[in-house]
């Protein structure tokens, strides 16, 4: 035992009425088992060795049993060495051991000397193993450079024991990169979305390339050995919150693509059905208790009714409005629907949608997003082949997304955040309106972008600031010009989010025709003060509904004054060289000989729409005549219409010949038979 023990000191001197402090050092050795075989149990690790104080003059030595349990100090890693295999330059890869210690004590450890492209955790790789406990240890290797790694990792004991574990790994640089590896995006609001722009470049040359298994330079550039053009492809974790675009393509050696990453956070449709059942299971209980407490409110009405037997006396008469119902109460209750039967956009679906928007908080997710990398194009024999794929080129980007709840909401049209105008005539206009609540605890100042000012779509009101629990309401006109569909984007703006309203519609050309292809409408001759008519069909061929209006010439406020004496600059020849003025002679009465019914009305799509031209004319005369324009409310004409008549004050008359006076409404210019060019007042 005297390698493994030491008396300090062997010898020494007691004073009277004293005491003496020897000192016994154990330091027990690797050996100890075979230089103390019948001292010490390997089973149990405890050592019983007998020593003797011997003292001068006595005869009686002093004996005692020094006593230990001996235990190991190693510190074992459940493997002899770790190879992380091919690692991307700029990436890292993890790999986990496990540390075990076998000794009956508590060992600090720690990891000294750790290389800059290592990382060791937990705690930077120090701590404390209690007896028996196995730790488990990631060791994170990113490669700086594309070589081949070969190294030691030491973990040293409190008793300054040194436990090397061997690594090897092979740094590879991918013929793509990204300019970041990490996209840390800040607190987006539900319905909101925030971007990131990221660069994908492509920075293998045509003068270079790279073997990553030996590092030798490439032959010289050949036809052959030209560096190859390379496919990418992002893959997207399904569902999710987020997009990339381009998603897919194709660069050229040197060449490099902007990527854009887009988080748009959005409620899950299972989590909006499952709101809707339960808040369709807590309106059921509150009709349950309802229907309860009114079910006794009336045995309670009736217990209280006094009972009349005496004739001549009648019964209490239950009041109409009375609760009392002899409905059974199952019969009221609807079941639960299934999840599947609520539908997106259903009356159910947008109030659960609601209520999970009013509840929530915040929540956060991180997204590990793989580029794939093709050694190169397809083969030109079959282009439609899958080209070749290497694990060792894949990119990894990382995603971390925070939501928050958005401090603004639509209240109107289900929550919807598009408005679709749908199909609208052309030159006509169409109002709608939807409204944001401030849903959050601080006033929002609102803001919106600019529409296209030669655009179809208009904002008709001024926005302001709205205090929490407030409504503001926004007023939309569309008023299309072409013939063509529209969509356009309208971002309502506070200070933490960004509202985006779609906004759709459709200009459509009206298709209207007349039964009367145009030109003269002759109502011939009536007696005075009687009537005819004459009946057009206006067809509405187009898909929306149009609305028409028919004016008269001789109602129009902009016509010239002057009656018959200030026609003669309204004159107009048709293809009998017949010359009449536009407004002709008209009732004494002050009455317009002509009228047309309807005046104005709306054709629905497909349908018809029967206009009445009636002539009644007060006294005799062969001038009577008017101008009857058919026009949309798009200013849009659609026939236009001379009207003439004349009336007799008998039945027969004469027709022609000079007459003895010569009537004021009859006093035209000479017939020319050159056409002169009429201006129009």
């Amino acid at each position: 035992m005297r390698k493994h023990m030491e008396i300090l000191p062997k010898t020494g001197f007691i004073q009277a009425q004293s005491r003496f402090n020897a000192q016994l050092k154990f330091l027990p050795r690797i050996s100890l088992s075979k230089d103390a075989m019948e001292l010490f149990d390997e089973d149990t690790g405890v050592l019983e060795v007998p020593l003797t104080v011997l003292v001068a003059g006595q005869v009686k030595p002093v004996p005692f049993t020094m006593q230990a349990v001996v235990t190991c100090s190693e510190l074992l890693f459940d493997r002899a060495q770790v190879d992380f295999g091919f690692c991307s330059v700029n990436q890292s890869v993890r790999s986990s051991v496990r540390l075990t210690n076998t000794s009956l004590l508590p060992q600090d450890f720690g990891f000294l000397g750790v290389p800059d492209f290592m990382e060791v955790q937990p705690n930077d790789g120090f701590g404390t193993l209690l007896p028996q406990e196995t730790l488990e240890v990631d060791l994170i290797f990113s490669a700086n450079k594309a070589k081949e790694y070969s190294f030691q990792l030491h973990c040293k004991s409190g008793i300054n024991r040194d436990f090397p574990l061997t690594c090897q790994a092979v740094g590879v640089r991918p013929p793509l990169q990204l300019s970041h590896s990490l996209v840390q995006f800040g607190a987006t609001a539900v319905g909101d979305r925030s971007t990131a722009m990221l660069y994908l470049t492509n920075h293998q040359t045509n003068h270079q390339t790279i073997n990553h298994q030996n590092q030798q330079p490439a032959p010289p550039v050949t036809k052959d050995t030209m560096a190859p053009p390379r496919l990418f492809s992002f893959s997207l974790p399904q569902p999710s919150d987020l997009s990339i675009t381009p998603s897919a393509g194709r660069l050229l050696p040197g060449e490099r693509c902007l990527i854009q990453v887009t988080f748009r956070p959005r409620l899950l449709d299972e989590d909006i059905r499952e709101e809707a059942l339960r808040l369709f299971l807590r309106a059921k209980l509150l009709r349950e208790k309802e229907l309860e407490r009114s079910r006794q409110a009336e045995l309670e009405a009736k217990k209280d009714l006094p009972v009349e037997t005496s004739k001549g006396k009648k019964a209490p008469v239950i009041p109409k409005n009375s609760k009392v119902s002899d409905v059974p109460q199952t019969e009221l209750l609807t079941e639960l629907p299934e999840p599947a039967d609520i539908q997106p956009g259903s009356e159910h679906f947008e109030e659960a949608r609601a209520s999970l928007l009013y509840s929530f908080t915040q929540r956060y997710s991180e997204h590990t997003v793989s580029c794939f990398v093709s050694d190169g194009d397809p083969p030109e024999e079959d282009l439609q082949a899958q080209p070749a794929w290497s694990s060792f080129n894949t990119l990894y980007l990382q995603l971390q997304c925070p939501t928050v709840q958005p401090p603004l909401v639509v209240t109107s049209n289900n929550g919807h955040k598009s408005i679709d105008f749908h199909q609208v005539a052309v030159g006509e206009k169409v109002v709608k309106r939807f409204t944001v609540q401030n849903i959050s605890k601080e006033s929002l100042d609102l803001r919106s972008s600019v529409l296209d000012v030669h655009g179809p779509f208009s904002l008709l009101n001024a926005l302001r600031c709205i205090r929490p629990g407030e409504t503001h309401t926004l007023v939309l006109a569309f008023s299309p010009s072409l013939e063509k569909k529209f969509s356009e984007t309208l971002e309502v703006r506070c200070q933490k989010m960004t509202l985006e309203m779609t906004l759709r519609g459709e200009g459509v050309l009206p298709a209207v025709t007349c039964s009367h292809p145009g030109g003269l409408l002759d109502l011939g001759y009536v007696l005075e003060k009687e009537s005819t008519s004459h009946v057009l069909k206006m067809q509405n061929s187009s898909a929306v509904a149009v609305v028409f209006r028919v004016q008269l010439a001789s109602l129009c406020p902009s016509r010239p004054p002057g009656g018959a004496d200030g026609v003669a600059s309204l004159l107009r020849g048709y293809s009998g060289s017949q010359l009449q003025p536009t407004v002709g002679t008209q009732n004494l009465s002050g009455l317009s000989v002509f009228s047309v019914l309807p005046a104005e009305g709306s054709i629905a799509p497909g349908q018809s729409q029967d206009l009445m031209v009636s002539f009644q004319p007060d006294h005799p005369s062969v001038c009577y005549s008017d101008r009857m324009t058919v026009e949309l409310r798009n200013k849009s004409v659609v026939c236009v219409l001379d009207l003439r008549g004349a009336a007799s004050s008998h039945n027969m008359y004469l027709c022609g010949g000079d007459p003895l006076t010569v009537p004021i409404e009859s006093l035209l210019p000479p017939l020319i038979t050159a056409q002169p060019q009429i201006t129009e007042w």
